[in-house]
């Protein structure tokens, strides 16, 4: 068996880069930690007054560290430029991860943002339509004013500038506890893409309506930004290991029968935040109301859209997933060219792909040409890699991130579900998996989110994984020896 993957930074919302200037005395600091205590890491923003407006820099820095392997320490930062009426002209984002890197620009016109995505492999540009009022501050301005005796519910639009879409927000008061600051309140704050929910987090405010905290969950895991000062902030910490707390042990010891067989899931949703599993191929999914439960199966599901729209839209380049490349046009063409089902063209994809991966990375989360560049990953970059490849030979694809069973010992867990990644492909008239980084497709994959191998996608696994609870499985039927 080959190495699961986790994608670390995208679960935890971070990614790397240099260490800044000291900030001004008046930046605010935040302490990162999981839900168990251990210090992740710290956050700071800083306001600096311009002769055009001001900029406003916020910067997140963890440091992560795997069984043997040295530590790595990751950053995200983020500049948002203002005019002197206090509008947001231009948002930049830059990562880095050793020697990798990326960076986004977008510049806000009207009714619209162009948005630039720049890595070691490429330059690619999109320009995104924004509906009225859309926000660039995540709500911070609304919620200062913010009365839920009068509103109980604060909805607006925001753009998300790494996945270059627009993300409805939808935040609501949470029950009062013991925990709320005095005056102040915990919220549930949700994003909605498309009307299916992609990212949750749990907000704690003053009694100013400030945010002083936000917990994002990640696979059973949490992790919490919390207002602190510079000394805390800046404290040092033995580097997280994230990748066993990501680890969702089975209810029970799966034989290798029923994993080549038709296994069903049942689960409850936790807090009573109800969202809609996919169907894939191999995956049915019957919500009612509180509890989802899921059949997996060679052809449980119904699967993905099969329209010309849809699978047209399957096929096209993204800033992920290059299949426009002329290196990745390369590996694909003399498998193009082959008169072979298009299921065949799949298999040997999946074996062209293989070399690219001859290093497993957990940290960071990369497109298939920087997987090409870099020869290293996990099982995201796999899933993108060979989605690409599908698409560079006219196969439509998606990426699905959710979780896989593991019954040997991984990372100091066995017997357990994993976050993991995989690919799906439109081929011979129907949906179907191709797993590169295990080789082989079986009952315990647990589809969660379908995307196209972006970031955004990924971490609304991690995010919607949290919120489900197991309460059963069991076997249907085994498949025939």
């Amino acid at each position: 068996m080959r190495p699961l993957c986790i994608g670390l930074v995208c679960l935890l919302g971070l990614t790397a880069a240099a260490r800044p200037p000291e900030p001004p005395a008046e930046a605010t600091w935040y302490v990162l930690s999981a839900d168990d205590g251990a210090r992740i890491g710290y956050a700071s923003q800083t306001v600096t007054p311009t002769a055009s407006g001001r900029e406003i820099v916020q910067e997140q820095r963890i440091s992560l560290q795997e069984r043997n392997a040295a530590a790595t320490t990751v950053v995200l930062r983020t500049t948002y430029v203002e005019d002197a009426a206090g509008a947001i002209r231009v948002v930049r984002m830059s990562r880095t991860a050793g020697r990798s890197w990326s960076r986004h620009e977008a510049r806000i016109e009207a009714g619209r943002a162009r948005i630039t995505h720049e890595t070691a492999a490429e330059r690619r540009a999109v320009a995104v339509a924004l509906p009225p009022g859309v926000r660039f501050d995540g709500g911070e301005a609304l919620m200062r004013t913010w009365d839920p005796s009068q509103t109980p519910r604060l909805e607006f639009d925001s753009l998300d500038v790494d996945g270059a879409v627009i993300e409805h927000v939808v935040i609501e008061p949470l029950p009062a506890d013991a925990t709320d600051p005095p005056g102040g309140l915990s919220a549930l704050r949700k994003g909605y893409e498309d009307g299916q929910l992609q990212t949750i987090a749990r907000l704690r405010l003053d009694s100013g309506r400030r945010v002083i905290s936000t917990t994002r969950p990640m696979f059973g895991a949490s992790a919490t930004l919390t207002l602190s000062d510079r000394e805390t902030a800046l404290e040092p910490h033995p580097a997280y290991r994230v990748l066993p707390r990501l680890m969702t042990k089975s209810l029970f010891r799966i034989q290798p029968p029923a994993l080549r067989g038709h296994i069903r899931y049942r689960f409850e949703f936790r807090d009573g935040v109800q969202f809609d599993l996919p169907a894939t191929g191999e995956q049915k999914a019957v919500a009612s109301p509180g509890s989802a439960v899921i059949d997996i199966c060679d052809d449980c599901g119904p699967g993905l859209p099969t329209d010309a729209a849809y699978l047209a839209d399957a096929r096209k380049p993204t800033a992920w997933l290059q299949s426009d490349s002329p290196r990745l046009k390369a590996i694909a063409g003399p498998v193009t060219r082959m008169r072979v089902s298009d299921s065949r063209k799949m298999e040997i994809l999946l074996k062209k792909a293989r070399p690219y991966l001859g290093k497993i990375d957990f940290v960071g989360h990369y497109s298939a040409l920087e997987t090409l560049n870099r020869r290293a990953g996990d099982c995201t970059e796999a899933a993108v890699l060979l989605a690409a490849l599908g698409r560079a030979a006219g196969i439509p694809t998606r990426v699905v991130n959710g979780l896989v069973y593991s019954r040997e010992r991984y990372h100091g867990v066995s017997n357990a579900f994993l976050p993991h990644s995989w690919t799906l492909a439109y081929v011979d008239g129907a949906w179907r998996s191709f797993d590169l980084a295990l080789d082989s497709f079986d009952a315990s994959h647990i589809a969660i989110s379908i995307g196209d191998g972006d970031a955004r996608s990924l971490s609304a696994a991690s995010q919607l994984g949290s919120l489900l609870l197991w309460r059963d499985m069991r076997e249907v039927r085994a498949r025939p020896q």
